[in-house]
């Protein structure tokens, strides 16, 4: 079993991703919240096999909470999902701390792999 936290102020999006994610890990624990405060808080909280977070968020966006995340856990893998599919724009979000970055149109194709590839 793996534990998955799950980040995005949409909860259409959050839950079309965690059907995705159900259907890859079947017996996985997925926390969820919509902002970037709780991002961080629920990062501490608890043991995580990955986070899997949207760059913009309200209160405090993606970003921001990825580098306080990567102060405490600077091994835990993190997603980051956009909108945005531009090259530069994942270039950027790994260069900020990221361990992966995908654009949420291919979530469906590319969601599974790109987790599994991070949890080994």
């Amino acid at each position: 079993m793996i534990k998955i936290l799950l980040a995005d102020d949409h909860a259409a999006i959050r839950k079309r991703l965690r059907q995705i994610l159900l259907e890859g890990f079947p017996d996985s624990e997925i926390a969820e919240v919509a902002d970037g405060n709780r991002l961080v808080r629920r990062s501490l909280e608890g043991s995580w096999d990955i986070v899997i977070a949207d760059i913009a968020m309200p209160v405090l966006s993606g970003l921001e909470a990825l580098r306080r995340i990567r102060v405490q856990f600077p091994r835990l893998p993190v997603l980051l999902v956009s909108i945005y599919f531009e090259e530069d724009f994942a270039r950027f979000a790994v260069a900020a701390g990221a361990s992966a970055y995908l654009c949420k149109e291919k979530a469906q194709e590319d969601l599974l792999p790109i987790v599994r590839s991070l949890i080994v």
